[in-house]
């Protein structure tokens, strides 16, 4: 059929196709479907028809891979920018062209990196619809790896992180397969050491940060190296262990702007002002510093859907520094601006609550503090929901309120380990 459809658009007929070397009875054959031409007859008609033997064969136009794979490119370009919407309009006619020619790999590509732009937007459902439907097609073993460590980071985002957890877990343990290249290695091991890390886990995260810097240690990607450091610097700082977490937070971000990813250095640069606030005793202006350049960086970029992270910092320096109303101004305008990161929510609640706490309004910062250890038990962030148990009952002790602040001093217990706070 497609060899009628093109000679009748080039205005041939079929004695003119087929002179000098075949017959008009060969021509009719192949156009009704009842013989496959072989090779040279193909390469001889697509001559004829202007066409490349492989589009004549197949319907594929010869260059139309390399034009696709050159706009999955941009629009991981795009991503590393922080402009997923740019990402979104070069990624719509690359799905639907691979849709056409029958190209599927480089169709789950494209929602794979779909699945990663609704993540940025935060469109959360419209992103696990795209990596689910990517994991459904025929995937190689790299594209399904990629697939689940975005689903598991979109899961952690909402707060799911039992679920994260469980979904790349199970796939490290599959044993229907071969050894993990050391990219997605260090990927999925990376994704658990923030689930980890969300949950309380430090044990276990530590040990999948060991893996992670091992793994990605082989890798040749920048960005990769650049997420397993800023991992590992976080674990670090929960270890008490500033120096190397400080060391690891300026090797991630010295990667991200070796690559201009401008939205990732200035997560980094909130994450170093994190861990300077961390610190013993804690680095106020060194994490000042760093705070204004990550809101600089996010306001250039357009990336202001990240302030709430900065907004956050802001508000622990403040409270450092025992400047309170400052210190709840910057928490109630991180819960006006943080999107869908449930997890990010809670903590914006945590600060409020200590801000209140701060300024004597116990009574309003306790129920934001319950308001908050709810959050953080409905994603399973066990230790950070102890936290907020902790800071209610020092409150009630504090008020001599003993009966309260033993409920509250255990029920943070409970987060920690359910099984002591029943003996």
């Amino acid at each position: 059929m497609r060899l009628r459809d093109l000679r009748v658009r080039a205005g041939l007929t079929k004695t003119a196709l087929a002179r000098p070397r075949y017959t008009v009875s060969y021509v009719s054959q192949i156009e009704a479907g009842r013989r496959n031409p072989s090779p040279e007859a193909v390469a001889f008609f697509a001559d004829r028809l202007g066409v490349s033997p492989r589009y004549l064969s197949t319907g594929v136009p010869e260059d139309i891979e390399d034009e696709l794979r050159f706009c999955l490119e941009e629009a991981r370009a795009a991503l590393r920018k922080g402009s997923p919407k740019e990402a979104e309009r070069l990624l719509e006619p690359v799905r639907e062209k691979a849709e056409q020619y029958g190209l599927r790999a480089l169709g789950n590509r494209a929602l794979l990196l779909m699945g990663e732009a609704f993540a940025q937007e935060g469109k959360v459902q419209e992103a696990l619809d795209a990596y689910e439907e990517a994991r459904e097609g025929d995937l190689t073993e790299h594209d399904a790896a990629l697939a689940v460590a975005g689903l598991a980071r979109t899961y952690r985002t909402v707060g799911d992180l039992t679920y994260a957890a469980e979904l790349i877990e199970s796939y490290l343990g599959k044993t229907d397969r071969g050894p993990l290249d050391p990219s997605m290695a260090a990927e999925l091991q990376a994704v658990l050491v923030s689930i980890y890390f969300e949950r309380g886990d430090i044990v276990r995260a530590e040990r999948s940060a060991r893996r992670a810097l091992a793994a990605a240690s082989q890798s040749s990607s920048l960005e990769l190296r650049a997420r397993t450091y800023w991992y590992a610097s976080r674990v670090l700082a929960e270890r008490r262990n500033w120096d190397d977490a400080l060391e690891y937070a300026t090797r991630a971000r010295v990667l991200m702007e070796e690559m201009d990813d401008r939205r990732n250095v200035a997560r980094l640069h909130n994450a170093y002002a994190f861990i300077c606030l961390e610190a013993e005793p804690a680095r106020t202006e060194e994490a000042r510093r760093h705070l204004d350049q990550a809101q600089e960086l996010l306001e250039e970029s357009g990336a202001t859907d990240d302030l709430a992270y900065v907004l956050e910092e802001r508000g622990r320096l403040a409270l450092l520094e025992e400047r309170f109303e400052e210190a709840l101004a910057h928490a109630e305008k991180a819960l006006s601006n943080v999107s869908r990161d449930a997890l990010e929510a809670a903590r914006s609640l945590l600060l409020k609550g200590r801000a209140l706490s701060a300024l004597g309004r116990r009574q309003e910062a306790q129920d934001v503090l319950k308001e908050a250890a709810a959050c953080f038990r409905n994603r399973g962030a066990r230790q950070q929901e102890a936290s907020c148990w902790r800071e209610v009952g020092e409150m009630l002790i504090s008020a001599g309120n003993l009966p309260g602040a033993v409920t509250a001093l255990r029920a943070g217990l409970d987060a920690l380990e359910p099984r002591r706070a029943q003996a």
